[in-house]
């Protein structure tokens, strides 16, 4: 089966897996921060603050914008925005361009960005990108292991023609007389319109003229195929490092691990995209001297978070140690703070090392 990033997606688990990266993107929360003092205060004074909180441009919300930035990414392996600036150099909107009308080029050495009508300085594009042997080009995860994608559509193709057919394989018609051409030719056609299709494959067969029907018999693998399509979701899955149960496959998960497999997909599925997210717009969104002192973040804690018990340990832990207040915790589970809620407290019963024994000491 010839494998493109369009006909891709008609696949079930190549959808349900693009379609999971770019929600869980996109609706993630993305705010703007600055550094002071060592802490992160919001900088929701920051012109890009309402473009990555709220509007990017004039026909895109947040969502849409992110999901349209992840769609290319991991159908194409790479996806371009251009950076609108009023005269002062601001970004003013985030225009998401079409992958496939952007080429990449190098003029004396320094990286521009052609599309039909203009060329672009590389520090007006955001280009975000999968894995690259470049270092500048992202590779299509699709054109990568289109081998694989295609065979579970192929998978899928075999199954659409055999249920088709009346979930049978044909049949030989058998008879001890000779018979024409044009009676072989009407025989056969009168007996498929009427019994291979699958509104007639349990209806009562009539034969005439000596005839017998002999059916051919299949083996329990080809009629069995859904252990191949199970094997096509782990696959499609394995190129996306997603759990499989994240794909609806839940033969190898239980209670005990699908809690650890959910959080593994934050840390190892979902954090390398948003790293390469906020990076790429911490370089070219800010003034020279903002980089490193305001950036660009996501707030993956809600993904996080374990389930009560173990979120109740922690909490305890992190409040005996004086490391979290009453307010912190609180805010961490959307709950409104508390009159004296921000102090903090520590437990009495500890010392250090070097004062054990020196109480009575003269």
């Amino acid at each position: 089966v010839a494998v493109g990033s369009d006909n891709a997606l008609t696949f079930t688990a190549v959808w349900a897996a693009i379609r999971l990266l770019s929600e869980s993107v996109s609706s993630l929360p993305l705010g703007v921060f600055q550094k002071v003092d060592g802490e992160k205060i919001i900088a929701d004074k920051n012109p890009v603050y309402s473009l990555l909180k709220i509007k990017p441009n004039n026909y895109q919300s947040k969502i849409t914008f992110l999901e349209k930035v992840m769609m290319d990414i991991l159908t194409k392996g790479n996806s371009y925005v251009r950076i609108e600036r009023n005269r002062g150099a601001i970004p003013t909107a985030l225009l998401p361009l079409n992958v496939d009308d952007v080429t990449i080029k190098f003029i004396d050495g320094v990286l521009f960005y052609e599309t039909e009508t203009t060329i672009y300085d590389s520090a007006d594009i955001l280009h975000f990108k999968t894995i690259t042997k470049d270092g500048i080009i992202g590779l299509s995860p699709i054109d990568q292991c289109k081998n694989s994608i295609g065979w579970g559509m192929a998978v899928e193709e075999f199954g659409n023609t055999f249920f088709k057919n009346g979930a049978k394989l044909s049949g030989v018609l058998q008879t001890d007389r000779a018979l024409s051409e044009t009676a072989i030719g009407r025989l056969k056609n009168s007996f498929n319109n009427v019994y291979a299709q699958l509104t007639g494959s349990n209806a009562t067969v009539v034969l005439e003229e000596g005839l017998t029907f002999k059916p051919v018999s299949i083996s329990a693998e080809q009629a069995q195929f859904l252990a191949s399509r199970t094997f096509s979701i782990e696959e499609v899955a394995r190129i996306f490092n997603i759990p499989p149960h994240m794909l609806k496959d839940l033969s190898k998960s239980s209670f005990n691990n699908i809690e650890m497999q959910s959080q593994e997909f934050v840390t190892y599925t979902l954090m390398p995209y948003l790293t390469r997210i906020e990076q790429e717009m911490n370089l070219k969104l800010f003034r020279t001297n903002e980089i490193d002192k305001t950036i660009v973040e996501f707030n993956v804690n809600g993904l996080l978070r374990g389930n009560t018990k173990d979120r109740a340990e922690f909490y305890r832990t992190m409040l005996n140690i004086g490391a979290l207040s009453i307010n912190e915790i609180r805010n961490k589970e959307n709950m409104n703070k508390i009159p004296d809620g921000d102090k903090h407290f520590m437990q009495l019963n500890m010392t250090t090392v070097e004062k054990i024994g020196e109480d009575g000491q003269d």
